[in-house]
């Protein structure tokens, strides 16, 4: 489980007053469309194949990557694994080995890797599967601040700024514009529990954002080593969280998200 499905049996379950969430990815689909038919009908490409491909491979056009955490299932000939194919079908060029004057990206499964660890520390974008996955899909670079490498906790430094709106329902609303900007990644509880995270900087200021990060982290770390003890301590944390955002405002974005994390 995860803080968003446990939220939302203790706030309010009603989606009353929320905001519908369009996914966005038929937009990016239009958008695509209508690339492909002016370079094909202004002759800039001499068929829609062409242009399409075109399009394909400037997603990743100027993306450098390596990919860690077990992604190659044959690190000897990466070729011919699935992830590097794709990303090289995007336009990425993909790297066997880490070099820090031109890579740009760590593309990371599961485990926390080496790799991982050093584009932390020297501020190259390490980011989960899903970036390239949804990249694909949506056939647009995706903003890497949304899809952090496992492991990686969230830098409220790269996310978006959060605009100062004077009523509740402002705030709401703008929180959940942000949250369909997120994907849901099948049942990654951490990926669910970012979108939350998004949405709850709307309500809380910069000075009280480092605690309510931090009662996230607690809260994932007792979800992984649940016992009795973490039961209780889970209730205050969760109490605690709805405390600094507002039993109110927690409600309704909890359940207005939560139909996308089934």
């Amino acid at each position: 489980s995860s803080a968003s499905s446990s939220s939302s049996s203790s706030a309010s379950s009603s989606a009353s007053g929320g905001f519908a969430m369009p996914d966005p990815t038929l937009m990016d689909v239009l958008r695509v469309l209508r690339r492909v038919h002016l370079d094909w009908s202004s002759g800039g490409e001499e068929s829609a194949d062409r242009a399409l491909d075109a399009q394909r491979k400037g997603v990743l056009d100027k993306v450098h990557l390596v990919f860690a955490g077990g992604l190659l299932e044959t690190p000897d000939h990466p070729e011919r694994c699935a992830f590097w194919r794709l990303a090289e079908s995007l336009g990425a060029q993909c790297h066997r080995k880490w070099d820090a004057t031109f890579i740009t990206h760590v593309v990371a499964g599961e485990k926390r890797s080496g790799s991982v660890e050093r584009a932390v520390k020297e501020g190259v974008h390490a980011v989960s599967k899903e970036w390239l996955l949804h990249a694909a899909q949506r056939w647009c670079k995706q903003r890497e601040e949304l899809y952090p490498a496992p492991g990686v906790l969230p830098d409220p430094s790269r996310l978006p700024p959060v605009p100062s709106l004077p009523s509740v329902e402002q705030r709401i609303k703008a929180a959940l514009e942000a949250v369909k900007l997120i994907p849901v990644v099948g049942q990654n509880g951490e990926q669910r529990d970012f979108r939350l995270r998004v949405a709850t900087r709307y309500f809380v200021g910069p000075a009280l954002w480092p605690r309510v990060n931090a009662l996230f982290d607690r809260f994932q770390a007792l979800e992984s080593n649940p016992n009795e003890t973490s039961n209780e301590e889970r209730d205050r944390v969760l109490k605690e969280l709805t405390r600094l955002v507002g039993d109110d405002a927690l409600g309704r974005i909890v359940s207005a998200t939560e139909p996308l994390t089934t």
